[in-house]
């Protein structure tokens, strides 16, 4: 693989991982995925976890979970590419480059690593019993990620302690045509639904707000 490839991956990688979360931060897009707090990302089955019980008590033979982040990856592919922009001068034969990219992939699951124990992991478990889903209902929340028509937001609210919580949301199907197109960051909104199945809310705009599209 020659430099100029190497450097092409690299850049690429850096790109991704910051254009990313910046458009859903700006458009709503995977609002659910960046939304920190509550249900923010996925978990999904492999033979890694951080922090999580040994593999004899995990209840599986041969895997246990590991957490997918959005945000962890993203954090992930912005290191692996610096990483690799900084070293690729050091990789001119060919097993200079597999330890290259070796070296660069440790660094890109280390930040993941340290980024899901140190912080989302804290943030998961803040999200728990202080308010269940199904006592949202007729609650007031903030939109703190912009929830567009047909898309995925996030909203905060404050539980019986005074913590922020954030919740997944869409707006109300059934009266998103007396909404504005986008719901701003900010915004107050109430709760109308929960879907408990996919873990979100449906919420509407105040009805002093409602405006006909």
């Amino acid at each position: 693989m020659s430099q100029a490839t190497l450097i092409y991956v690299f850049n690429l990688s850096v790109i991704i991982g910051v254009v990313i979360p910046l458009i859903s931060a700006t458009t709503g897009w995977l609002g659910g995925l960046f939304g920190g707090g509550a249900d923010v990302g996925v978990e999904i089955d492999s033979g890694l976890d951080v922090g999580s019980e040994p593999l004899a008590n995990s209840g599986k033979s041969g895997l246990i979970p590991i957490p997918f982040d959005a945000m962890c990856l993203c954090l992930a592919l912005v290191v692996f590419g610096a990483a690799g922009r900084a070293l690729v001068g050091f990789a001119a034969t060919t097993a200079q480059v597999i330890i290259l990219i070796t070296v660069c992939l440790g660094l890109a699951a280390a930040s993941y690593a340290a980024l899901y124990k140190l912080l989302i992991k804290r943030l998961r478990g803040n999200k728990a019993a202080a308010i269940s889903y199904n006592n949202l209902c007729g609650m007031s929340a903030t939109v703190t990620l912009v929830i567009s028509q047909g898309g995925m937001g996030t909203i905060s609210l404050k539980d019986s302690t005074g913590a922020a919580i954030s919740f997944r949301a869409k707006m109300d199907k059934d009266l998103m045509q007396y909404m504005p197109k986008t719901i701003p960051k900010g915004e107050p909104v109430v709760i109308t639904a929960v879907d408990e199945v996919n873990k979100y809310c449906y919420v509407a705009v105040y009805q002093s707000r409602f405006k006909q599209n």
